[in-house]
């Protein structure tokens, strides 16, 4: 199987993740040509260097440190567009991938008959659970099974996108800052008449993400808007955008209407009305 494939991958100062990650990506690099485009998000522990000492090869790309995840792939991406690549594969810098990664992810988008986004099921590091991948229409996070599962709402830590899906729909959308990029995209290729499927085992292992982004614990009202309207946070107008795009104007207005309301509650009125939904894990 000779195709070519750019990786994409953003980061931002988590160096010895990132290296793992990369050497667990170049054991793919001995089936198929895989050229690596990583955007490089004004890393300041030394990451960049890194890279150039030990991954020559690898397309670095450099962010100011305000791109996070979505804006960094979008910066990562549009450079690879310049290749004509066949596929385009995204990877989360802090995952491990199994050696067999790049036969699941084949094997699945020829299941499913190909112009398929394939998004690869994730277990956390210790192999207990599966953490990612995607989640079906009522919002279950996917599991291994026998074939791919479709796939509603798509976790983008490991996915594999073929260039008539790009021609189809284009690549991220750069209005995502952090979060939501990859949903957004994932349902963006559902709707344009293209399946999105998981593959049927685990291909890589990472790191579960406890962080809840629409409403800060045990601070001041002040401090939670800031944290809503930062990248990191919920932003209320992002999450209008996103919204109003896959589900109607009705569902934007109250979604921005129902993250300003649980932000104004008090912490106590909140766990009345909610319980432990918006206490913050991290």
């Amino acid at each position: 199987m000779y195709v070519r494939i750019a990786a994409l991958l953003t980061c931002h100062n988590r160096k010895s993740k990132t290296y793992d990650c990369l050497m667990s990506l170049a054991k793919g690099e001995k089936k198929c040509q895989i050229d690596v485009f990583l955007t490089d998000d004004g890393s300041t522990d030394g990451t960049a260097d890194m890279i150039k000492n030990e991954f020559p090869k690898v397309h670095l790309i450099f962010g100011d440190g305000n791109l996070y995840w979505s804006r960094g792939m979008y910066s990562s991406w549009k450079e690879a567009l310049k290749g004509d690549y066949d596929y385009y594969l995204w990877l989360n810098d802090d995952i491990i991938l199994y050696d067999t990664f790049l036969e699941e992810l084949f094997e699945c988008y020829k299941i499913v008959g190909g112009h398929a986004i394939v998004s690869g099921l994730i277990e956390d590091i210790n192999k207990t659970e599966i953490i990612y991948g995607g989640c079906n229409e009522n919002k279950q996070i996917i599991k291994s099974g026998n074939r791919p599962n479709n796939i509603m709402f798509m976790n983008g830590n490991v996915v594999l996108v073929p260039k008539s899906v790009v021609d189809t729909i284009g690549i991220i959308d750069p209005v995502f800052h952090h979060d939501l990029g990859d949903v957004d995209y994932g349902l963006s290729a559902v709707e344009n008449g293209i399946k999105v499927v998981s593959t049927r085992i685990p291909i890589g292992a990472g790191y579960k993400n406890n962080y809840c982004r629409v409403r800060k614990w045990g601070v001041s009202i002040n401090k939670r808007f800031k944290v809503l309207y930062s990248p990191l946070g919920s932003v209320p107008s992002i999450n209008y955008y996103y919204r109003k795009k896959h589900f109607g104007l009705l569902n934007a207005i109250s979604y921005w209407l129902y993250l300003h309301i649980i932000n104004t509650l008090s912490d106590k009125m909140c766990v009345i009305m909610f319980g432990n939904k918006y206490i913050d894990e991290e």
